[in-house]
């Protein structure tokens, strides 16, 4: 699987109503930082009045309150997907999670375990620009009358277990020492804020972490503390969370990602179909508009020239243009909902021009700089046949190169994909390869001077092989040629004409006491010949009667 990339996103956008935004997927993340260090301190990030925006670094993180008259405020419904919500006084503290919850955690909608592929990522802009972050927001509730309040743990682990519980406090340990967990970010300080806007529903507070490496079914766990900061605040007041919820939340923004698998997986015989399916998913919590799947679909195998690979999808809302060679699959969907997928195939047969491993990349696009590509290879598997020539002979000649250079025809399988030739060399050995699996008819078609050619043989091509192999695992043949001999039957009448003389002779498989000759000629000074004959091992016989008659 690939990333999803997207266009860099300056911070005034953080909060737009419809961006798209993507997330890290499959153990891939723009940065590795040691987080779970240095992260700590005051910060103080409080404003007077609606119209503050301020903004702490904290190390690695970044934090920052925004008021309801910055452009970048954004409240009603639909805009943020909470996963985590707290309430409890003088302080709060609590962890998201679809188990059992703890603390002063609230049940609910608004609590639930999310996957970290579920977590936009923005530029994190500031000293760590062209990094990805984690993009988290709080809707803070505290009291009209008590504004100001503090954030004192942020805490991220990554979990294989959606119903994490158990989360140690008083060993300050969180979830250590629990199967499938890690801790990947910590603060622990203080966070000073003073909540000036006025009800819920917003994205008072921003907090940036640097995206940490993760598994696709990794679960995003978040544990918060609030309200712990000891003396008084401006107004007197503790910095205790005296009001109303905290809500920890994220935009509601698609989340897009493209996998490419060949199916089947291959190897597969040339002359069988190959194919690939692409799934697009949207795991975001906002629909997806717009997106196109594209495909510049193989003409063959790679490093083959040319191509025969004819592609065909049933596929809705997609369609195959161009010729054989060049063709493009594009795909056209108007929205991908939240949590949904799309699963497109594209199927081609196959001949023996495809051997060697086929290639392929798709690509999706969609609104908000959403992009994104995969891919997936299959090999279409090719045989090979050997043929080993050798001659007969009934001295101890041997064979000559005049005996052993012939030239053979393969044809098959059925329907018919393969027919060539190949000519054995000067030592009586020919190979040939590309062949698609399959059972092939091997005849010999040009045979040396005087020699017989023998039946066709059968061959089933089954093994992965070629004619260049080190050590050859193809198919092999051996052929052997059986020379031609021809016989003559002279007569000579002493007187000629005085003399009628009648030559028959019976092959093999026939009797002379029942069966018609087989060759037979009447002659007063002449002679009978036969030609090509083929011996069979070890000879053949042939039985004759000649008949005088003065």
């Amino acid at each position: 699987m690939t990333l999803r990339t997207n266009a860099t996103r300056p911070v005034q956008r953080w909060l737009a109503l419809v961006v798209g935004v993507v997330a890290l997927m499959l153990g891939a993340a723009a940065v590795a930082l040691a987080l779970i260090e240095d992260n700590g301190g005051t910060h103080d990030i409080t404003v007077t009045d609606t119209s503050g925006d301020e903004t702490a670094d904290l190390g690695f993180a970044t934090v920052r309150y925004i008021g309801s008259d910055s452009d970048n405020s954004s409240s009603g419904t639909g805009i943020f997907d909470p996963f985590l919500r707290i309430q409890g006084a003088p302080s709060e503290e609590g962890y998201n999670t679809d188990g059992t919850t703890e603390f002063q955690t609230k049940t609910g909608k608004w609590t639930k375990a999310i996957l970290a592929s579920a977590i936009p990522v923005v530029d994190c802009g500031g000293d760590l620009a062209g990094t990805d972050c984690w993009e988290l927001f709080v809707d803070i509730n505290e009291s009209n009358r008590a504004t100001y309040v503090s954030l004192n743990e942020v805490e991220v682990w990554l979990t294989t277990d959606q119903f994490i519980t158990g989360y140690d406090t008083e060993g300050e340990t969180g979830f250590t020492g629990q199967t499938g967990t890690t801790q990947v970010y910590d603060f622990t300080g203080d966070i000073l804020i003073n909540d000036v806007n006025q009800g819920s529903g917003r994205g008072d507070l921003l907090f940036l972490i640097p995206v940490q490496e993760f598994e696709s079914g990794d679960w995003f766990v978040l544990y918060s503390e609030w309200g712990t900061t000891a003396g008084l605040a401006p107004d007197g007041n503790t910095w205790g969370s005296e009001g109303g919820f905290e809500e920890w939340k994220v935009r509601k923004a698609p989340n897009v990602s493209i996998v490419k698998t060949a199916d089947p997986a291959g190897p597969v015989s040339a002359g069988s179909d190959i194919g690939f399916d692409i799934t697009v998913s949207n795991t975001g919590a906002a629909e997806a508009t717009n997106v196109v799947i594209t495909d510049n679909l193989p003409a063959g195998a790679t490093g083959v020239t040319g191509g025969d690979l004819d592609w065909s999808t049933s596929s809705a809302g997609c369609v195959i243009s161009g010729p054989v060679g060049t063709e493009v699959l594009t795909c056209t969907f108007a929205t991908l909902a939240a949590g949904a997928s799309i699963t497109v195939s594209v199927t081609s047969s196959t001949t023996a021009a495809d051997c060697g491993t086929v290639d392929n990349t798709g690509a999706f696009t969609a609104d908000d700089d959403l992009s994104g590509s995969d891919d997936a290879s299959v090999i279409v598997s090719c045989g090979a046949i050997q043929i080993t020539k050798s001659a007969k002979h009934a001295d101890t000649s041997g064979d000559t190169s005049a005996d052993l250079v012939a030239t053979f025809t393969l044809t098959g399988p059925s329907p018919s994909i393969a027919t060539t030739t190949v000519t054995t060399d000067a030592t009586g050995v020919g190979c040939v390869d590309g062949l698609a699996f399959g059972s092939y008819s091997v005849a010999e078609t040009t045979v040396p001077d005087g020699y017989a050619a023998p039946a066709a043989a059968t061959v089933t091509v089954d093994n992965v092989a070629s004619c260049a192999d080190a050590t050859f695992v193809g198919e092999t043949l051996g052929v052997e040629n059986i020379p031609q001999t021809d016989v003559t039957i002279t007569v000579d009448s002493q007187h000629d004409g005085a003399t009628s003389t009648l030559i028959e002779c019976w092959g093999p498989g026939s009797d002379p006491a029942t069966d018609p000759a087989d060759y037979s000629a009447t002659v007063s000074d002449g002679s009978l010949s036969i030609e090509d004959l083929d011996p069979t091992d070890p000879a053949i016989t042939l039985n004759c009667q000649i008949t005088v008659d003065p």
